[in-house]
């Protein structure tokens, strides 16, 4: 496979999901006993020649894919809609702790783990929720403790050092204290490690918080604008458009001033938004050091928007493939910033970037 075979497979693994043997399945619950966990949250995360991808195998509409994640002989492979066959690596489960970070941390590839300590969030209302996402706040649910959060990171550290650290999750009360929360686990993990620690959250109020995200160990930035046109934001994210399209990029300008370019990214949804947009916004993004990343939106059970089209792969590849040559025009390498966008395995633009 060349480079654009294998980005078109990504491409249709990350819109569709992965339809999974019952059998394979079955085997596979045996040592990971998420493995079948519905949502964005616990997608499965994989290696397929050469590239991370991260795929859904829980949804409704991974039933229907056209891929099948099937296994001969010990090893797994993805088969896809012409019958070919691909051989695909599932990454190492963690070791375990006896801590909180069991059911929290996750590999999404060999040297990054993503864990969400937080479940809760402010938007999550009636009326307020975004409408793409799959995260359900229950009564009950609270969020992990940061010293718990620290403790458990401390305790798989000691294990294994080999992995960086994406923190994430939904908007703890309000974006300040979202950022004060993750700022208390990050400051605990510099007790113990010097590992880059990348860190998604919606833009805080005060943006001298941006920099003390910065100067309890932060490595880079998340703040995801999602939609671009500010009108079509507010109806599909009717709580989080109270944060206007002015403060997204007051705050990737100061994000950019404190880290520098290539350390502050922004994830834009395809298939829920105009890809015209999307590409535009991108140009935007760039001009001033920010990353964008684009992920498909698919149609989990859990969210508003179950009912629609997941994104295109066609669509997402047009995108993609015009987002890498503005990358590359720029200067801005995903590689630039540790994390998700490192990673790669939600998106296209490690691929892009590097396409001839």
């Amino acid at each position: 496979m060349n480079c654009k075979d294998i980005a078109k497979l990504k491409a249709g693994l990350l819109c569709y999901g992965v339809n999974v043997d019952k059998e394979v399945g079955q085997n596979l619950l045996k040592s990971r006993p998420y493995f079948y966990d519905k949502g964005f949250v616990h997608a499965i995360n994989a290696n397929i020649l050469g590239s991370n991808v991260c795929f859904s195998v829980a949804e409704q509409f991974s039933t229907v894919s056209p891929y099948h994640l099937r296994s001969a002989e010990g090893k797994f492979f993805v088969e896809d809609e012409n019958g070919e066959r691909v051989p695909i690596a599932l990454f190492d489960d963690l070791p375990r702790t006896g801590t909180v970070i069991d059911e929290l941390a996750r590999p999404h590839s060999n040297h990054v783990i993503s864990l969400w300590p937080s479940l809760v969030c402010c938007y999550d209302r009636p009326g307020k929720k975004c409408k793409f996402c799959s995260i359900e706040t229950t009564p009950t649910q609270t969020v992990v403790p940061a010293q718990e959060v620290v403790e458990g990171l401390k305790a798989l550290f000691a294990i294994t050092d080999r992995y960086s650290v994406n923190l994430g999750g939904g908007t703890h009360k309000n974006p300040d204290e979202m950022a004060k929360y993750l700022i208390e686990i990050i400051e605990g993990i510099r007790t113990f490690s010097d590992t880059p620690v990348s860190v998604e959250l919606a833009p805080p109020s005060d943006m001298e918080l941006i920099a003390k995200l910065k100067k309890a160990g932060a490595s880079s930035l998340i703040m995801n604008l999602e939609v671009a046109n500010p009108e079509l934001r507010k109806e599909i994210c009717p709580g989080k458009s109270s944060i206007s399209y002015e403060h997204y990029y007051e705050c990737y300008k100061r994000g950019v001033e404190v880290f520098g370019k290539g350390r502050i990214s922004c994830v834009l949804i395809a298939g829920i938004q105009p890809k015209e947009d999307i590409v535009s916004e991108c140009e935007k993004l760039t001009d001033i050091g920010v990353i964008p990343t684009i992920i498909p939106f698919k149609a989990m059970d859990n969210c508003f928007f179950r009912d629609r089209k997941n994104c295109n792969r066609e669509d997402l590849l047009w995108i993609s493939e015009r987002v890498g040559a503005i990358l590359r025009q720029k200067g801005l390498s995903p590689q630039m910033q540790e994390g998700c966008t490192k990673c790669g395995g939600c998106s296209l633009e490690t691929n892009y970037y590097t396409a001839e």
